[in-house]
């Protein structure tokens, strides 16, 4: 391998650690997982260069990496409103969780959800085994949530891959 190949390789291989990482992180709290997979993919654009199918393959990337977003936060609130919880509910524990996202990184964003749901569901119904149910209905929308950032995660290193073949 000449230099422009070896640089290309060894841009590619970091690119691939970092995505693999992202996507250990679409079911580890602890990691950071279709947003490192999405900074993966700009590395190696940037690095490498885009080529003729880049910008597109890039841009599906990033959709998917939205849409993984959106499932974290869509099913959790899904498998709430499921169990009864009310729209309040899910308008605090979305609130909640993003202040715990900051107060306590790794698992403040699922404590602070969880928190929001049982609080408010709580409140209202004066019943902690029906709060306790809506919450329990959050967490399983969370736990099928992680299985589709996963999925999702997969497709974006298939595409990824597609990218680094095309050249």
């Amino acid at each position: 391998m000449s230099g422009p190949e070896l640089t290309r390789f060894l841009v590619a291989f970091l690119s691939f650690l970092i995505m693999l990482t992202g996507l250990a992180g679409t079911v580890l709290p602890a990691l950071p997982g279709p947003e490192l997979m999405w900074l993966g993919a700009l590395a190696y654009g940037v690095f490498a260069g885009f080529g003729k199918w880049g910008p597109w393959l890039f841009a599906l990337i990033t959709l998917l990496t939205i849409a993984s977003e959106v499932a974290t936060f869509a099913l959790g609130q899904a498998g709430a409103a499921r169990q009864g919880a009310s729209c309040l509910s899910i308008i605090v524990s979305a609130a909640l969780g993003l202040v715990g996202m900051f107060v306590i990184p790794v698992v403040g964003a699922l404590l602070g959800a969880m928190l929001g749901v049982f609080a408010v569901e709580y409140y209202r119904r004066r019943d902690w085994k029906e709060a306790w149910r809506a919450t329990t209905g959050m967490l399983w929308g969370y736990g099928l949530s992680l299985g589709a950032q996963f999925v999702i995660g997969l497709a974006v290193m298939f595409v990824w891959g597609v990218w680094v073949w095309a050249g």
